[in-house]
């Protein structure tokens, strides 16, 4: 698509260089470019100069853009700045909140009491293993083992604890549909996320997005 999305001045970017992610921000901004602080990756910088040719990805409101851009020079205002062309045209990436990727992992279930007594001590609280099948800004669907016999109604709420990439993320689920593979041997849960922070619905898109550059980089690959 053509260009005309806005640029904003502390919005976040990254710059890819022979396949590594540099994060980035942007710091200035004209007519003819983009001024961005220099991209650091796990505590390592990369200055870049006049003539680089780079591809970046923008993260504007609920949407993310990915575009292709030249460096075109450097300047030192407060801090040293990178300046690359603004883009021509840009690729909406997705939908931030509603594109759901497959995904694939081990997750540890529960289901949260209704109206728990604070004092009854005795009361339990059921536990058990699952596989993510997708997950989104918006919610995910995990797939349970039939034996298991899990007691889920529609509207109860399951809180999911997910596997990241040096801990994990819990995260609550209100159960919206309920359905059955094919030979009928796992139970599918659809779950909307609830009371879910902007901190940690960034955790899942920066994940959703390695994954995704995953799948395009496979896709490549193969071709």
């Amino acid at each position: 698509m053509k260009c005309n999305i806005e640029f904003v001045v502390n919005s976040r970017i990254e710059i890819e260089i022979d396949g590594k992610i540099y994060k980035s921000n942007i710091q200035d901004i004209s007519e003819d470019y983009i001024g961005i602080n220099i991209p650091v990756n796990n505590h390592k910088y990369i200055v870049l100069k006049k003539g680089d040719k780079i591809a970046a990805v923008y993260y504007l409101g609920k949407n993310i853009y990915r575009f292709n851009t030249v460096v075109i020079g450097r300047k030192i205002e407060k801090i040293l700045i990178i300046m690359i062309k603004k883009p021509e045209e840009v690729e909406v990436v997705q939908r931030r909140n509603f594109v759901r990727v497959p995904l694939v992992l081990n997750v540890l279930c529960a289901v949260v009491p209704v109206n728990k007594d604070p004092h009854n001590l005795d009361e339990q609280v059921e536990v058990f293993n699952a596989h993510s099948l997708d997950l989104s800004g918006g919610g995910m669907k995990i797939s349970v083992d039939d034996k298991l016999k899990c007691k889920v109604s529609a509207g109860d709420i399951i809180m999911v604890t997910i596997p990241m990439e040096d801990d994990s993320l819990a995260v609550k689920g209100k159960v919206v549909r309920i359905s059955r593979n094919n030979d009928k041997s796992k139970i599918i849960f659809g779950l909307n996320f609830v009371d879910l922070d902007k901190i940690n619905r960034e955790r899942i898109i920066k994940l959703l997005f390695q994954v995704m550059r995953k799948h395009i980089e496979k896709g490549a690959k193969e071709d």
